[in-house]
């Protein structure tokens, strides 16, 4: 399979000065992340300076940082407002490319992570739905914030270009913003394969599992997520209650509202074979003594945690590509859940790699389909739309 790429502009040995705006430079969470792998990389051959609220970084990257004020956390629309406006003032004209991956209205370069703001106030259908949600948008300083700071990212700018995080992104911008193709890039999030590599570790498997009273023999499915409504852990959990569970785990992985699904799951009497693990800065040992990964997600534009596991070997269950932006590319190398809402179908999915040989070969068709998505060609996807970005500017 081959991605498309933006030809590029780049003068041989040509280094640029890249301002990189981010609220929180953090390897937790889906766009922070994302944003911390692709400017460590930058910054092997570029000058890098990040405009962040907070940061954290331990690799030894010659990345420059510039703190922008931060005077309260809540409401976030305020704190979002805050931060547009001090980097519009910090970043000067010096910087060849502004690439921000937050809500702010200056820049050159913006990275799209999520769906729209308007396509969520449009999920209420029906004339009096609407007529209901337009009316609490005229009444919510928050919503018109952000109704207001969307307007100004997705008005068109003949020096400016949007990365989608996938095709699914990209749809959803171009169904309420009237943005031609050419003003897109694309650039897939990515694995680190050099650091996989070296995961491989039978014995540190053995000790990982019965540190998590795991039974060498158990089937271990891993769930993971910040957002447990959203990645679909209600129907798994229901889906998983309507298995045969002797010698079979499902693990739970991320900080979400713990307190209400561990009810859920004594509930439907499932809470003895359910680890709840919190959030897990460090999730490489975690995809190692798994067996079965699984992702219901009800809206992911293009989620990491697949691709992670993929790469380390487990057999992985997916939302098709209607719910989750990465499934745009799988053919054979996953099982797709047609309907993530609906319980029967995930424990149909479960059932089947029961099989060991099943399991065996989504593993091996896993590991094949990522070294397609890794951060080293996401950051020369980043790249090439930065030289198209350069080339508009010299045009304009």
């Amino acid at each position: 399979m081959k991605r498309a790429l933006i030809p590029s502009t780049e003068s041989p040995g040509q280094r640029l000065k890249i301002a990189v705006l981010i609220r929180r430079f953090v390897t937790t969470g889906g766009a922070e992340r994302y944003a911390v792998e692709v400017a460590r990389r930058l910054a092997v051959k570029h000058d890098v300076h990040v405009f962040a609220q907070e940061w954290e970084l331990d690799g030894n990257e010659n990345i420059v940082f510039h703190e922008i004020p931060k005077f309260f956390t809540k409401p976030r629309f305020l704190n979002q407002l805050i931060f547009s406006y001090f980097t519009r003032r910090a970043v000067d004209e010096s910087f060849d490319i502004v690439h921000t991956h937050e809500r702010v209205t200056s820049f050159d370069v913006l990275t799209v992570h999520c769906h729209c703001f308007r396509s969520i106030l449009t999920e209420r259908g029906g004339f009096w739905g609407q007529m209901w949600t337009w009316l609490s948008v005229s009444i919510s300083p928050r919503k018109m914030a952000y109704l207001w700071l969307e307007k100004r990212q997705f008005s068109h700018h003949q020096e400016r270009m949007l990365v989608a995080v996938s095709e699914n992104i990209k749809r959803d911008v171009q169904t309420y913003y009237p943005l031609p193709d050419e003003y897109f890039g694309i650039a897939y999030p990515g694995v680190d394969l050099v650091r996989i590599e070296n995961t491989e570790d039978e014995n540190r498997r053995k000790i990982l599992r019965t540190e998590l009273g795991l039974g060498e023999d158990d089937v271990v499915i891993l769930f993971v997520g910040t957002e447990f409504k959203r990645k679909g852990l209600d129907a798994l959990l229901q889906g998983f209650a309507r298995l045969d569970r002797s010698d079979m785990k499902l693990i739970i992985a991320g900080g979400g509202e713990q307190k209400d699904y561990i009810k859920m799951a004594s509930g439907l009497n499932i809470e003895q074979d359910v680890i709840f693990l919190g959030l897990v800065k460090e999730m490489t040992e975690i995809y190692v003594i798994s067996d079965i990964y699984v992702l219901p997600t009800l809206c992911d534009p293009a989620g990491m945690a697949p691709l992670e596991a993929m790469s380390l070997g487990v057999p992985t269950i997916m939302s098709s590509s209607e719910f989750a932006g990465i499934s745009e590319h799988i053919t054979d190398e996953a099982l797709i859940l047609a309907d993530p809402r609906n319980a029967s179908e995930i424990a149909d999915a479960i059932s089947k790699l029961m099989n060991e040989e099943l399991r065996m070969e989504l593993s091996e068709k896993g590991c094949k389909f990522v070294k397609n998505f890794t951060w080293q060609r996401t950051t020369e996807d980043t790249l090439s739309i930065y030289f198209k970005v350069l080339e508009l500017k010299k045009l304009n």
